[in-house]
């Protein structure tokens, strides 16, 4: 037989539970580093932008090869002590406009924690140091996004962008300035 409860009884039956099990989800989704909206397109008035990955690393280590064909190997590490780099995997696209000009910079996008602390780009080619053995098994292939970049329409730039945090920072945003205004909530 059922049994019908006034709507009252069932709130607080059920009330502490959910309330619980409500809590339980929120601190999981605040500290998880796999965010729903990673690898999702974010349109602005000119550009689409797409985190695509975060990376951390202790240090980020490198090779390159100049057109006379020289292999370089590089290494960035921070300057502050407790901090750690954060590699920011970024593929932003002009579907609008007939050319787009950005001027990537160190204000041309910041991550923000969840205390509203900012966290602006490095300027890698200021930092780097170049070194004489190659990067071993943690070497990657980097392509930086920085400088003045001219996107035709339907055309992107797919690379990377480097910040400097303290270690296990929880991140809540990127805010991406240049050129148009985009943000994306992790």
């Amino acid at each position: 037989m059922l049994r019908f409860y006034p709507l009252g009884t069932t709130a607080r039956l059920l009330g502490f539970p959910c309330k619980a099990l409500l809590l339980l989800l929120v601190l999981v989704a605040c500290t998880t580093e796999a965010s729903p909206n990673l690898g999702k397109y974010f349109r602005g008035r000119t550009l689409d932008l797409n985190v695509v990955q975060i990376d951390r690393v202790p240090e980020l280590r490198y090779s390159t090869i100049d057109p006379a064909q020289v292999v370089r190997h590089y290494r960035l590490t921070p300057q502050e002590k407790g901090a750690e780099l954060v590699l920011v995997h970024l593929k932003v696209e002009n579907h609008t406009a007939t050319s787009a000009i950005l001027n990537v910079d160190t204000q041309a996008a910041e991550l923000r924690d969840f205390f509203d602390q900012k966290y602006f780009p490095i300027d890698v080619a200021s930092r780097v140091e170049e070194v004489p053995d190659p990067p071993g098994s943690k070497g990657r292939s980097m392509l930086f996004i920085t400088g003045q970049l001219e996107l035709a329409m339907d055309y992107g730039v797919d690379g990377w962008m480097v910040f400097e945090a303290p270690k296990g920072t929880k991140f809540k945003e990127l805010r991406w300035r240049a050129l148009d205004s985009l943000s994306i909530d992790f």
